[in-house]
């Protein structure tokens, strides 16, 4: 048994030079797929973080536009989260930890915080990953600043690591966003994806590159899995593309990525990969946005 006690877990399959995430400089201008978003240098874009906003007025607080989702709840810094067991990309039972392979294949029930108080929050977030629209594949190949400058032109701003984890989680503390919480399930949701021999992710250099195209082709429409939903009505939170989110330590980047891909790595509502930097860009990034409310 492995007793997992964690704000953050980083797991990531892959290792690859931040020099492949400039490589989105040279998108071009169709928004479907591969939106012509330009990474632009942080200091050009103003303030990062607004986590709440104590000025709307009352005849507006309660509410989130149609294609985004009300939470309201209280946040847990530290949670216990137990792993019963691990599973492999088939979901077959591992006889003990595997840290590289593996991942969690049930998680005891209930899940526990162990932080004195909650934190309330109260925001709006994206129903589906960028561009946040209902049966369209998802934009893949963003950075953090591509994130940051998408979700300004929309008049929303990216969420925070906690507050993409409390839409994921829900009041319950869930450690898994989908069907009952606690259970590993690759049907639900587009992670676990065996790997089709001889494709080579390291050959996605550019976002319409021959490989990124493949890799794009394995993406699900967003809402195209309909138990792949939080309890908040939150979708597509574990698997499909890694969602950029605030670190709001700033440590070691301000960049952190939410939720998984397709591959068979976390796909948990808690865990962060904190391993990169807000310029890295690859098949695999994406994000959603959020409204304080």
């Amino acid at each position: 048994m492995k007793n997992i006690v964690s704000l953050v877990a980083n797991v990531i399959p892959f290792t690859i030079m931040s020099a492949f995430a400039l490589a989105n400089c040279n998108m071009p201008a169709n928004i479907i797929p591969n939106q012509g978003i330009v990474s632009v240098p942080k200091e050009e874009l103003g303030e990062t973080v607004k986590l709440a906003d104590d000025n709307l007025p009352d005849n507006k607080r309660g509410t989130c536009p149609q294609d985004m989702v009300l939470i309201d709840g209280d946040f847990c810094p530290k949670v216990e989260e137990i792993c019963l067991y691990d599973v492999d990309i088939d979901g077959k039972r591992l006889p003990g930890p595997h840290k590289e392979y593996g991942a969690c294949g049930e998680f005891k029930y209930p899940s526990r915080c162990l932080s004195e108080h909650r934190i309330h929050m109260h925001f709006c977030i994206d129903k589906y990953e960028f561009p946040n629209k209902e049966g369209q594949v998802p934009q893949d190949w963003m950075s953090f600043y591509d994130a940051q400058k998408a979700a300004k032109s929309l008049g929303k701003r990216m969420c925070t690591q906690d507050e993409w984890t409390l839409a994921a989680e829900g009041p319950e503390i869930h450690p898994l966003p989908y069907n009952e919480g606690y259970k590993r399930d690759r049907t639900a949701c587009n992670f676990d994806n065996h790997m089709p021999k001889g494709l080579d992710v390291f050959k996605a250099t550019t976002p319409n590159s021959p490989m990124s195209k493949i890799l794009r082709s394995m993406l699900v429409p967003s809402g195209s899995k309909p138990r792949c939903v939080s309890p908040y009505g939150v979708y597509d939170m574990a698997g499909n593309v890694d969602e950029f989110t605030v670190n709001e330590s700033g440590h070691p980047y301000i960049s952190a990525l939410k939720g998984g891909h397709i591959w068979h790595i976390r796909a948990a509502s808690r865990p962060a990969t904190l391993a990169h930097g807000p310029t890295f860009a690859w098949y695999e990034t994406s994000t959603r946005s959020c409204v304080s409310n």
